[in-house]
């Protein structure tokens, strides 16, 4: 069956979506930070990290070009709430917060008087009491970043776990109860809820009982412990667990984080099964952006480049009902659809986007889609990748080259020149006015918990 039937297969839902009738549904957005599509049972990996994650996608529209803006959690979570740049938003790096003159998805269904809640488990996301306008938190009327447990070798760090986090999710679904007078109206009542799990962003201290039997690659070599936190040849130094140096056992590590993340999240999925809410929302799940595990020379870390094991992230969708059989999307899709899907969902005009609404249309297989980085850029299609950083251009064919191992900017320049004139094109086709990002001041316990998180170097 062809892409464009997956699509008329949500008519049904879709017309029920509509200005007129903004009851029928209830969006429900789950990120994960760090994850990368590859190590996911529906993406195709075979060491079983996410049972609950490949069960939801068994009956949802699942994209497998699907590209974050940013390899980095502030900008790229930035440019999914707002359907913009990042780099429009003034944000390079995670120092910065989102601007107040911003326009959320959470302000747009405020206004419209949909019910918006967020649980956020990254101290990068959290509210900043000096900068009441700015952040990621604009719009939600329930902003939940309670991150009261310090990391065991970061003592400056607060953070919440996975399952701390779905406990948080729930209990503001159950809250649910004292503003509607039966369980039929809480279950009609619409509502829009973000949750993002930090797990499995470093350093990888899973549950010992999601820690698999460590495979060792034969013939590699301990990581010395490197004295920043950019990974490049070496072990970052917030990344280390009991002196351990091996690779083999921080993917290992790794691997188990994601498990611990799905256990829990399945423990939400059936929590919204037994309130009566899981078929009459629509689930959207991604990542913020991946992870290296030594690809291009870096370990364990990520913002540093925008090779594609950062940059390339799950993206399911799933409506009410679900979709029977799974339905596969080939062509490109990015953050930047989520702004006018979600919108669309609850009957609302987008306005003026770079993205494309999800369960609309079908998408263009020729569509180029961005990524950005500290004055790098790439582009990516539906086989080709193009990046320019540090006034380098390398062009890579996925489908040949997964792993983005062979530069053949120099054997195909008029590629190179249709990406890089693709990318252009997107970009100016919609002239929106340039923000001007939030810049709080840090004090020396905040700039220790940054470094500690691995985003001290981000200058």
């Amino acid at each position: 069956m062809s892409s464009r039937a997956s699509w008329f297969l949500l008519a049904p839902f879709l017309a029920g979506c509509g200005s007129e009738n903004t009851s029928a549904g209830s969006v429900i957005l789950l990120t994960c930070d760090t994850l990368r599509a590859d190590r996911l049972g529906l993406y195709g990996f075979a060491g079983g990290t996410s049972p609950n994650l490949d069960e939801l996608a068994q009956e949802a529209l699942v994209f497998d070009c699907a590209w974050s803006t940013a390899p980095l959690t502030g900008p790229a979570l930035a440019a999914l709430l707002t359907g913009r740049l990042p780099e429009e938003l003034g944000l390079a790096d995670n120092r910065n917060v989102l601007a107040g003159a911003a326009t959320t998805l959470a302000e747009r269904l405020s206004t419209a008087g949909i019910a918006t809640a967020a649980v956020v488990s990254n101290w990068v996301l959290r509210r900043r009491p000096e900068l009441p306008g700015a952040g990621v938190q604009q719009g939600f009327a329930h902003f939940d970043d309670r991150m009261e447990t310090p990391e065991g070798n970061r003592p400056d760090l607060r953070e919440r776990g996975a399952r701390e986090t779905t406990d948080a999710a729930l209990a503001w679904l159950d809250s649910l109860d004292s503003r509607a007078s039966s369980d039929a109206a809480r279950s009609s009542e619409p509502f829009f809820l973000w949750v993002h799990y930090q797990d499995p962003h470093g350093p990888y201290t899973p549950p010992p009982e999601c820690l698999a039997p460590l495979q060792e690659a034969a013939g590699e070599a301990e990581l010395e412990v490197g004295t920043d936190q950019r990974g490049r040849g070496v072990l970052p130094s917030y990344q280390v667990v009991d002196g351990e140096r091996r690779p083999a056992a921080y993917r290992a590590r790794y691997e188990a984080e994601i498990r611990y993340f799905d256990r829990e999240l399945g423990r939400l999925l059936a929590g919204l099964r037994a309130r009566g809410l899981f078929e009459r929302a629509l689930l959207v799940f991604t990542a913020d952006h991946g992870e290296s595990l030594g690809e291009h020379g870096y370990w364990f870390s990520h913002g540093q480049h925008l090779h594609q094991e950062l940059v390339h992230v799950p993206l399911l969708v799933r409506p009410p009902g679900g979709v029977a059989p799974a339905r596969r999307v080939s062509a490109p899709a990015s953050h930047l659809d989520l702004f006018p899907t979600v919108l669309g969902v609850f009957g609302l005009d987008p306005g003026p986007t770079r993205g494309l609404d999800l369960l609309a249309a079908e998408l263009p297989a020729e569509r180029v889609l961005p990524q950005s980085l500290r004055g790098g850029w790439s582009a990516s299609d539906a086989r080709h990748r193009l990046l320019v950083e540090q006034g380098r251009q390398q062009l890579y064919d996925l489908a040949a080259d997964p792993r983005e191992e062979h530069d053949l900017s120099a054997l195909e320049p008029g590629l190179v020149r249709a990406l890089a004139a693709a990318h252009k094109s997107f970009v100016e086709r919609l002239r929106l006015a340039p923000l001007e990002a939030a810049r709080p001041a840090l004090d020396e316990e905040g700039q220790r918990a940054l470094d500690a998180l691995g985003y001290g170097g981000d200058d």
